[in-house]
């Protein structure tokens, strides 16, 4: 007791100063006790409640300490009230009765030090417990979380195994299990139902024996390797297995391991899936894919492929010889007797070439339409190529007999020689194409040789052609304009208007290399559209400037023969207004002959419009001739060949100079005048002007001119 406080009477408690414990000194308290419980154990509170309700605890120790027969219960209570916050760290109780004890210390009376041992007391004795009834509670909370989970697992268990009992018994794949031995534990009935075997069957067979021979090595590999827990932890794969007929089963193949609790493999789960039809069906589709369905031979793919792989398997110092075929005149057969007879003649000439090399190391293939082609491995009893390439002409000669007529075909072929160890596919068949191509050209039932020395040219040539559309979309041509003047004394005929492609790679081509390469480029068509719209165009442009010249245009065989062509001219015509009888066209001995109809009513219709005619490339022979009367044209320009023959003769009374001569009154009969080009020197004017010739082109009148040096050539000639 402080001094100046009066002594209590005995025997009663002594009631506590609240002025030395008001509410700051509790506040304090708690503060300090919430720091200190905060070092022992977490308290999933925030802090400022964590010490409001510290606070209220010492409010409560405090009251209790006035009432001694409160102190047993408070006491109990503040150490249960620690637990519920979960104040339960190990230090948790030791600092909290410390700090209870050292801060109530100096309660006064001689009754303070055993009111605050009875509350330490009981505040250690609610704390345990309260600590013993939670530590019970979560066991039991534990103990029924664990029954919980047990009785669901089981349930999920049975449920589990119900439903595997479902899919495994209902299941169209096949389904079996088998020990790490390969004998059979237990399969359903699609398994046995894709492989024909019965339950009693498997029983004494493990799964090996269902192995296919030519797969079982491999299986039974994969097999060892899932069990040993190799990389592969699931095999799937298209293989084979032996029905109980004895015949293959194609399946799909998918194995996994079953392991045990302890994590060891203790089975094996084969499915398989009945791909039976499905793999034959893909069989169909390849051999399809990679065969001509007309005739079962290889196509050109198939073919392509079985060529690689002839170079890379044969011995390096191995001839092959490839033979490119290319049957003639084909059409004649479709148009004339229909393509149900054409495609029996195909099929007996695919039967014939398989037979020609039956005793050979050889493949025939169609390419499609009617080319073929034979790869040959050339041995010390194969036939030379000159040999070979006519027994194939001579057995396509035997005629095929459809109804009362009987049928022969003939082939152009071309040949590349090649050992495996100097030759790539693709320039083989590249070679070959390239040989057929000129044997063609040189007629029905030729053959050619590649020739090496030629073939840069000939690639040149076919990049050209190729590459031929785009540079008419680039602006890569010109159209020039070569003087065509009267041989007595020169005068000015008209401007025929040429070709020329400036290809930068390879140079500058001139209208013959133009219009041959368009022949083969496909883009002949646009090249004569544009060639004619330009021209006719830059006339106007002339006219209009007043000089007053005619637009002679020549054109090649396939120009000449479209059925469009009348169309064409008419939207020529239309697009300027200048007199339709200022254009010359010069339509190929080609085109008109044999039995292009069409083309010849082109000539009259055209001419009938005021257009002028000529005829180019003429040789003078009969059916020329009679061309000649039969249609209204009025000269006819010579074969350039036959120019050249005259310019080359030593004399001009040669056989072949006086036949030449001797067609310019045939030509005046017909009514038209003859003329020529290539003239080069005023010698070879003479000569021509001499036999009769009245126009000519070529040097000695004037190179082709740049359009823009027209008007000043024609203001010259004026």
């Amino acid at each position: 007791m402080s001094e100046g406080t009066p002594d209590a009477p005995r025997g009663m408690p002594e009631v506590l100063d609240p002025q030395r414990y008001d509410a700051g000194w509790r506040a304090a308290v708690a503060r300090r006790w919430a720091a200190q419980l905060s070092t022992a154990s977490y308290i999933p509170l925030a802090r400022e409640t964590v010490e409001q309700t510290l606070q209220e605890l010492v409010d409560r120790v405090i009251r209790a300490l006035d009432d001694p027969s409160e102190v047993d219960e408070v006491g109990r209570a503040v150490g249960s009230r620690l637990v519920e916050m979960h104040a339960t760290g190990e230090d948790s109780l030791p600092l909290s009765l410390n700090l209870l004890r050292d801060e109530l210390v100096q309660l006064p009376g001689n009754d303070a030090v055993r009111r605050i041992l009875g509350l330490v007391t009981a505040v250690a004795a609610g704390y345990a417990a309260a600590d013993r009834e939670s530590t019970f509670v979560q066991q039991e909370t534990l103990k029924k979380a664990l029954l919980r989970s047990k009785l669901k697992a089981d349930r999920e268990l049975a449920a589990s195994e119900a439903r595997f009992g479902e899919v495994f018994t209902t299941t169209p794949i096949g389904v079996a299990i088998c020990d790490l031995e390969g004998k059979f534990v237990q399969v359903n009935q699609a398994f046995e139902g894709t492989l024909g075997y019965q339950a009693h069957d498997l029983a004494a067979m493990t799964i090996h024996d269902l192995f296919h021979p030519d797969d079982a090595e491999y299986l039974a590999a994969a097999y060892r390797e899932l069990a040993e827990g190799g990389s592969s932890k699931r095999l799937g794969d298209r293989k084979r297995l032996q029905h109980a007929t004895g015949e293959e089963a194609w399946v799909y193949l998918a194995v996994s391991v079953l392991r045990g609790s302890d994590g060891a493999p203790r089975h094996f789960v084969t499915m398989v899936e009945d791909i039976t039809e499905l793999h034959l069906l893909q069989d169909r589709f390849q051999y399809q894919a990679l065969h001509d369905a007309l005739t079962g031979l290889p196509n050109r793919q198939f073919f392509h492929t079985r060529l690689e792989a002839a170079l890379a398997n044969l011995p390096r110092d191995s001839w092959l010889a490839l033979y490119h075929l290319g049957l003639d005149g084909f059409e004649l057969i479709n148009d004339g007797l229909g393509y149900e007879v054409g495609d029996r003649v195909i099929k007996a000439v695919a039967r014939r070439l398989e037979q020609l090399v039956e005793n050979e190391e050889a493949i025939v293939a169609r390419f499609g339409g009617t080319e073929f082609a034979i790869l040959l491995w050339q041995q010390e009893k194969t036939p030379p190529v000159a040999t070979l390439t006519q027994r194939i002409n001579d057995l396509l000669a035997e005629p095929v007999y459809v109804g009362d007529h009987g049928i022969a075909a003939s082939a152009g072929i071309g040949v590349v020689e090649r050992t495996a160890a100097d030759a790539d596919a693709a320039n083989m068949l590249w070679a070959a194409d390239v040989a057929l191509r000129r044997a063609e050209a040189a007629g029905k039932r030729q053959w050619a040789l590649f020739d090496p020395d030629k073939a840069p040219e000939e690639r040149i040539e076919s990049k050209l052609a190729a590459v031929m559309p785009g540079g008419l979309e680039l602006g890569e041509f010109e159209v020039l304009y070569r003087p065509l003047a009267r041989m007595d004394d020169g005068a000015l005929v008209a401007l025929e208007a040429e070709l020329r492609w400036e290809t930068g790679e390879y140079g500058t081509l001139e209208h013959g290399e133009c219009q041959r390469l368009a022949e083969r480029s496909g883009v002949t068509l646009s090249l004569r559209d544009w060639m004619l719209a330009t021209a006719w165009r830059q006339l106007c442009e002339w006219h209009t400037a007043g000089h007053r010249v005619q637009l002679k245009l020549s054109l090649s065989p396939n120009q000449g023969q479209d059925p469009d062509l009348a169309a064409v001219i008419h939207r020529v015509l239309d697009s300027c207004e200048i007199d339709a009888t200022w254009m010359r066209l010069c339509m190929p001995m080609a085109a008109i002959s044999g039995d292009h109809e069409e083309a010849r009513d082109n000539v009259r219709y055209l001419n009938s419009r005021g257009i002028k005619t000529s005829l180019h490339s003429f040789h003078g022979s009969a059916d020329e001739l009679r061309l000649l009367r039969d249609l209204p044209v009025d000269s006819v320009r010579l074969a350039d060949e036959l120019v050249d023959l005259v310019h080359a003769a030593e004399a001009a009374d040669v056989p072949e100079v006086q036949a030449i001569r001797g067609l310019v009154p045939l030509v005046d009969a017909c009514g038209a005048r003859l003329w020529v080009g290539r003239i080069d020197t005023a010698e070879q004017a003479a000569t021509w002007r001499e036999m009769g010739c009245e126009v000519g082109a070529g040097a000695h009148f004037g190179d082709p001119l740049f359009a823009f040096d027209v008007p000043e050539f024609l203001d010259a000639k004026d």
